[in-house]
């Protein structure tokens, strides 16, 4: 008897290859398996007896992740095993095996916060054990204690040095003990709970609800919360788990409380779960998980860069890791994007739009098609050097112009005589200028880097589905950021508050691109949209991304963030060409 299970799955990293490697092994069964670019095969031949107790050891030990998409078993004829077993080795928080070991107190690992096994932990810590005989129970019952008598401990975690509080104000990372904590004190929902609950332990913005409120004073609203993502913070919540049910991190220099060595640099994935029908999970940044990541042969010897990110095709693979030096490529970033994500989805050959959006690099929009090759279907480029000059355009536009530059000057003067000695000196290009921009108009900064940051900040925060219409409007091959900066303008005079307008300003321009979609392909169809690159985080991604799924194919880099590793890839993808 063959019995199939189909893992509906992204990644290819290893995680649940592994695990089912060790689940066959323990229970002395044949497995076989197999992958397409979409789904894993995994192939148990054996009696009845031996495939239920194999799929009742896999329901302990598999665990959620954002990157599985579905699981199904059925019962066929043949028995395949055609797959490498070569994995990379990643740093991985502990999996439901080693959770459970580390509980159990006649396991041989009770309490030890460095036990790990084949398929997690951190392969870098370097453990600092004198005695063989510490007892880290004890160690994290003091721990516990000094947290609840004192309110804060120094500690270091596989993922850094943190100051660790019951002061939740202004902290940079929330911890909750566990699920039922996130739901008493967040606005979360199914999508929400498998992403924090997935073996990746990213990182998601959540809204605060009235019970954070009135527990703890404060009219945050909203925070970047986890579960416990590493045996240090799992161990230290299990000890204040009935007495404390949030954590506040802030990064530190010191760790007097735990301490001991790890040279760990990878940065906790940040999630974005999107309001699509299956509540998509997608990693707008961070590579702890991800990375080492093998990816196809591109056939032929080849390396290319992006900052850290490094991508080497050698032998029978492309390796994309990660460096300590930074190094910029010869290829433009948005067309890395763009042709790493073709690549990893085997698109090459089909029509396709991109989407590739950077703060500080060029914006364009994109088309790939078999038959003319690439178009460069627009630009995103404007610069302005204060807004004396921005004003002087708007009045030139037409009567309405002139008018809504003398009404703001009467309603808002603060707001217009600080716009007009705002430095619009940054890095910043396209639209997040833009947006930077209108930050300032609004008031929310007086430069372009922090108002941009702000916009970003109270539009992930706005307790809304829909903010006001923003103009965006062409003008031939571009954008005209002037209507964009007059609509918000009325919007600001008509009232709109900050947190409502700033998510206007977010999804008024991930509609525009949705439509700037659909109108290209009623004339020319399109085979899917592939979006890309540092600007696509929050809201923005969750908006642009629904708006499109909703009646088309939309990929995003696979297995990876929206941008960094991907462009070192495309650009390895471009060379190959060459």
């Amino acid at each position: 008897m063959v019995l199939k299970f189909v893992f509906e799955l992204e990644s290819n990293n290893g995680v649940i290859e592994k695990i089912l490697i060790r689940a066959a092994k323990k229970l002395n069964v044949k497995l076989g398996l197999s992958r397409d670019l979409k789904n894993l095969y995994a192939y148990v031949d054996g009696n009845e007896e031996d495939i239920e107790n194999f799929s009742r050891e896999l329901s302990k030990q598999l665990p959620m992740s954002v990157f599985l998409k579905s699981l199904n078993a059925e019962v066929v004829e043949e028995f395949k095993d055609d797959f490498k077993r070569e994995f990379p080795e990643i740093n991985l928080p502990p999996c439901p095996k080693c959770l459970s070991e580390v509980k159990d107190p006649q396991n041989a690992n009770y309490y030890n916060p460095f036990h790990h096994c084949e398929v997690c932990g951190y392969k870098n810590v370097e453990l600092r054990i004198e005695n063989g005989e510490l007892n880290y129970k004890k160690i994290f019952e003091n721990l516990g204690n000094k947290l609840k008598n004192e309110g804060k401990i120094y500690i270091q975690t596989m993922n850094g040095k943190f100051e660790v509080t019951t002061d939740l104000e202004n902290a940079e990372q929330i911890v909750a003990v566990d699920l039922a904590a996130v739901a008493t004190y967040f606005m979360s929902f199914e999508g929400d709970a498998k992403a924090l609950g997935s073996i990746e332990k990213p990182l998601v913005n959540l809204k605060t609800n009235l019970n954070f409120k009135k527990e703890y004073g404060l009219s945050n609203p909203s925070f970047l919360v986890k579960l416990p993502d590493c045996m240090v913070l799992e161990l230290l919540c299990e000890e204040i788990k009935n007495d404390i049910k949030l954590l506040a991190l802030r990064k530190s220099e010191k760790s007097e409380d735990f301490s001991f060595e790890v040279s760990n640099n990878d940065e906790i994935p940040l999630a974005v779960v999107t309001d699509t029908k299956n509540k998509d999970i997608l990693i707008a940044k961070g590579d702890r998980s991800l990375l080492p990541k093998f990816e196809k042969y591109l056939g032929k010897d080849i390396y290319a860069y992006n900052g850290k990110y490094v991508a080497f095709s050698k032998d029978d693979k492309t390796v994309i890791y990660k460096t300590d030096e930074n190094k910029n490529s010869s290829v433009k970033l948005p067309f890395g994007g763009y042709f790493g994500v073709l690549n990893q989805w085997n698109l090459q050959e089909k029509v396709t739009m991109g989407f590739a959006f950077y703060k500080e690099n060029e914006n364009k929009i994109m088309i790939n098609s078999p038959k003319f090759g690439l178009v460069e279907y627009i630009d995103f480029e404007f610069k302005f050097n204060d807004f004396n000059e921005i004003f002087a355009s708007v009045k030139v536009m037409n009567e309405t112009g002139v008018k809504l530059i003398e009404n703001f000057k009467n309603k808002h003067p603060e707001l217009f005589e600080n716009a007009l000695k705002a430095n619009l000196n940054t890095k910043k290009r396209g639209i997040a200028f833009l947006w930077g921009l209108i930050g300032i108009v609004i008031g929310l900064a007086d430069s372009i880097d922090e108002a941009y940051e702000k916009l970003l900040f109270y539009a992930n925060s706005a307790m809304t589905k829909k903010g006001p219409r923003i103009d965006y409007k062409m003008n031939g091959k571009n954008l005209d950021p002037l209507w964009a900066i007059r609509t918000a303008m009325s919007f600001k005079l008509a009232g709109a508050d900050n947190y409502l307008l700033s998510f206007g300003v977010l999804e008024s321009f991930a509609e525009f691109l949705s439509n700037t979609y659909e109108t290209v392909n009623k004339e020319s169809p399109l085979e899917g949209a592939v979006i890309v690159g540092d600007m696509f985080e929050g809201e923005f991604l969750n908006k642009i991304y629904t708006y499109i799924k909703k009646n088309f194919l939309t990929y995003t880099p696979k297995a990876l963030p929206l941008s960094g590793a991907i462009e070192a890839y495309g650009a390895c993808v471009i060379k190959s060409k060459s």
